[in-house]
This record gives structure tokens, C-alpha cells and sequence, in this order.
């Protein structure tokens, strides 16, 4: 039997003969089409867009929210960004990226470079003298220099980098566990075989390392913890594990990069190698690792977790509502 219940939208009547940048109308929540019932938000997709354009901020327009739909009111799936567990991992990963870009890396301009020891020896060498016959001798001292700099330099920035990588290793980790007891786990220890466990039960099978390699970027995942492994026991075994699956990535013999075989105890830093703005790409490697595990695991839609969430629109709604300081005017 078909309902005669008529849903009938709300009257904007009032807000038409507005200013455009009327600032007591733009607080107002169904200005911009949204209505509060039951706790959730309930968005007049219409007049949300209608509002949106009017004020002149797309930035809040996400193409799934205009789909068509049999109800006048879109209401959105979840309540909380994180309720989407992908979000977790992005937002995780961004902030070890911004921690990375605006903390560490500057750190590596401070670091005297071998280049900078060429300048500082030859430029005090000419400040020492009248005689062009030294200039010869000068260059010479200051191309010994810079070449005696490059083990040092090498070393601290390879120590800096693998410091990090640690930081980065940890941090997913614990996220990973905290997501994992927030999907019922009850372990309280995190390892990559609980991971595994955890997975199989997930999907409801035991193919779960066969899923996880074929995962986007699940070799920089794995790449990752072999080197963390390295770094934390500095072992002939942890080595080992290393140099197998990843031999470009840490000296041996074999490869000509070191002159003799790695012994227990070693710091493992000596022995990664690391391509050149290896950090620079890792963080979004991670976060695409993630969102292949939350959408094939967790069956997430990855462009609908950016969005679909009361939170969202929420904060489109703090954002909008002072388009001044939205647009930088004052």
C-alpha cells in the first residue's frame, strides 16, 4: 500500500531577499539546506547547492551527494570521519607526513654537506693568501676535505632517516591495533601474524597473506617493517630477513657495497640503504596500502569515506559560514 505521507520541504522564502554575504543569515543551519532531526543531520540537497553557489564556496561539493534519490532530505551514512576506518589511517599518515615536512626535514639543511666543507676550506684558504701559486694547492685541500666529509655526512642523514622510519613503523603499528581492538580484537600486542589473524577472520578465509600481497603498496609496507625489524634487534637473523626480500636495500659482499660480512650487533643504520627521498614517498604509499586493505577487508567505499559523514558537512557549514575569512579578505 503506498503511503499518503508528504514530506514537505522547509520554506526559504525568507532568505532569498538576503545579501549574499548577509552575515546573521549565514549562521543560520537551514540557510545552507540543513535540518537536525534525531541527532543526525539531514541535508535539502537542493538548497544546499542552491546556498553553495550563492555564497561562491564549491569546495564542499562532493558529485555522490547529488545523485538521484527517491527521499528530498540526503541523509549521510556515518556520523563520525572515523567511522570510516580508512580515515583512521589517513589521517594518521598525513600527520607523520606534515610531522616529516615541517619538523624533520628542515633539519637535513642544517647538516654541514660536503659541498659546503669545499667552499668554507677553499674560500679560507684564498682569504689566506696573495699568491695565485697556492691556488693549485687550496683546491687540493679543499677537494680532500669534502671527500673525508662525505662518510661523516652520509652517516648522520642515513641515522636521521632510519630514526624516522622507526617514528613511522611504531606509529602504524599502534594505530593498527587500536583499529583492530575497535573491531573486536582482544589481544593486546600487535604483530603482522595477529595482523594476519585478524585479517583471515575478517574475510572469512585463510588466504589472508595472499590478499595482503596484493595490496597497493604492500613492498613499502613490508619494506618498512623488515627494516624496522633490522633497526631494533641488530641481528644476523633480522639481516638476513632483510637482505633476502629486499637485497637492494641493505650492503653485503655479495653486492659490493660492503667489505665484509655484517656481525651481531652492528647498528643496523650503517647498513640500509635508502634511495634518495625515500620519506618524500612513503607516506603516500602507506596511505594507499591502507585504503586497498579498508576497501577490499572492510568492503569502504574510498570516495564516500572523504565525505559521507555528518562531521563533514558540519565543518563545511563552520567553514562557509564566514566566507570574509574563508577567502582571506581580512
Amino acid at each position: 500500500m503506498k503511503s499518503d505521507r508528504k514530506v514537505v520541504r522547509f520554506d526559504y522564502s525568507k532568505y532569498e531577499s538576503s545579501q549574499v554575504w548577509d552575515y546573521e543569515t549565514l549562521q543560520e543551519f537551514e540557510f545552507w539546506g540543513f535540518h537536525k532531526k534525531n541527532g543526525r543531520i539531514h541535508i535539502d540537497t537542493k538548497r544546499y547547492k542552491k546556498a553553495c553557489n550563492k555564497v561562491g564556496i564549491n569546495d564542499f561539493m562532493p558529485e555522490g551527494l547529488f545523485q538521484q534519490r527517491n527521499s528530498v532530505y540526503f541523509v549521510p551514512l556515518k556520523i563520525k570521519r572515523t567511522d570510516y576506518k580508512v580515515n583512521i589511517f589517513r589521517d594518521m599518515i598525513s600527520s607523520l607526513k606534515n610531522e616529516w615536512e615541517e619538523e624533520y626535514k628542515p633539519i637535513f639543511s642544517k647538516i654541514k654537506t660536503p659541498s659546503d666543507v669545499y667552499d668554507n676550506v677553499r674560500t679560507a684558504g684564498i682569504c689566506m693568501t696573495s699568491c695565485s701559486d697556492d691556488y693549485d694547492e687550496i683546491e687540493l685541500e679543499a677537494i680532500k676535505a669534502s671527500i673525508k666529509r662525505e662518510f661523516s655526512y652520509n652517516k648522520i642523514v642515513n641515522e636521521l632517516y632510519c630514526m624516522f622510519l622507526q617514528k613511522i613503523t611504531t606509529e602504524i603499528d599502534r594505530f593498527t591495533l587500536l583499529f583492530m581492538e575497535d573491531c573486536g580484537y582482544k589481544g593486546t600486542d600487535f604483530s603482522f601474524e595477529h595482523f594476519l589473524e585478524f585479517t583471515e577472520n575478517q574475510i572469512g578465509k585463510d588466504r589472508s597473506l595472499e590478499l595482503f600481497k596484493s595490496l597497493n603498496g604492500y613492498n613499502c609496507y613490508s619494506l618498512l617493517h623488515k627494516i624496522n625489524n633490522f633497526l631494533k634487534h641488530n641481528s644476523r637473523e633480522s639481516y638476513k630477513a632483510l637482505l633476502h626480500t629486499y637485497p637492494g636495500n641493505v650492503r653485503s659482499v655479495k653486492a659490493g657495497t660492503a667489505p665484509k660480512d655484517y656481525q651481531n650487533g652492528q647498528f643496523a643504520g650503517d647498513w640500509i640503504i635508502l634511495k634518495d627521498n625515500y620519506h618524500d614517498k612513503v607516506f603516500d604509499k602507506l596511505i594507499g596500502f591502507f585504503e586497498d586493505y579498508c576497501n577490499k577487508v572492510l568492503d569502504e567505499d574510498l570516495e564516500e569515506s572523504k565525505w559521507n559523514y555528518d562531521e563533514y558537512f558540519i565543518n563545511a557549514y563552520y567553514e562557509m559560514r564566514n566566507p570574509v575569512k574563508y577567502f582571506g579578505l581580512y
